[in-house]
């Protein structure tokens, strides 16, 4: 009978060893599919961000993930704020129009409104530059992710996210683009400005007093077009 029930007792503790363990292997299935999951959700809103260029403010996720979700998403609105502002002065009117003979009659002949414009420009260029290589560099991701609670996966979860080398690669071009178009604009100004008693704007023409000088002013105004191009 004794020995009966030491059995019994046996199978009873195999029996809850084996419930235990089930339930041990059910939690941490639940927790790799769910995160799984939830990883997979991140993985769409960023793809749809670099897809359309939109940010959805609505956080999918949930839990921790969320704060993963909202800081990656946050970042992005920084990043694209830097890029956005920059696109902003190349769209500047005044930018458009420096090469107007409505410019050269106003600004002309020593440009002075012109220049400090094409400097500010360049300047704001390199600043953008400056602060976008910033913000790819594991440091920033590191000071995001803090500013965000982030730890453990979390965090190498947030910053493996972040794969904007290639696109800073683009921007960065266009902006040296730009500074270079700037740049030869910025010839054609000195060459004016040197030469300001031997040429005027009539017909919404500029006019010289010798071929050479007009030879010369072609001559810029064609790199100006060739530097053009390239923004293209």
């Amino acid at each position: 009978m004794d020995e009966k029930k030491s059995k019994n007792k046996k199978v009873i503790v195999i029996v809850a060893i084996v419930v235990a363990v089930i339930a041990v292997i059910g939690v941490i299935g639940f927790m790799f599919v769910n995160d799984f999951a939830q990883r997979a959700i991140i993985g769409a809103e960023m793809e749809k961000i670099n897809t359309s260029g939109k940010i959805d403010e609505d956080i999918k996720s949930s839990g921790k993930y969320a704060d993963v979700e909202k800081a990656l998403k946050d970042y992005v609105v920084e990043y694209q704020g830097v890029a956005v502002s920059i696109a902003k002065q190349y769209e500047n009117e005044k930018l458009t129009n420096i090469l107007s003979a409505d410019n050269y009659k106003k600004d002309g002949p020593e440009f002075k409104e012109s220049k400090k414009l094409i400097e500010d420009v360049k300047k704001q260029g390199e600043e953008a530059k400056t602060k976008l290589a910033e913000m790819v560099t594991d440091e920033y991701k590191d000071k995001r992710a803090d500013e965000a609670s982030l730890s453990g996966k979390y965090k190498d979860l947030f910053k493996s996210s972040i794969q904007l080398e290639g696109e800073l690669t683009d921007v960065n071009k266009t902006i040296d683009n730009v500074n270079n178009y700037l740049s030869k604009i910025d010839d054609v100004f000195n060459f004016l400005k040197e030469n300001k008693s031997n040429w005027e704007v009539k017909n919404n023409r500029v006019e010289f007093k010798s071929m050479s000088q007009v030879t010369k002013y072609n001559s810029l105004i064609t790199m100006v077009n060739t530097a053009a191009s390239r923004l293209k």
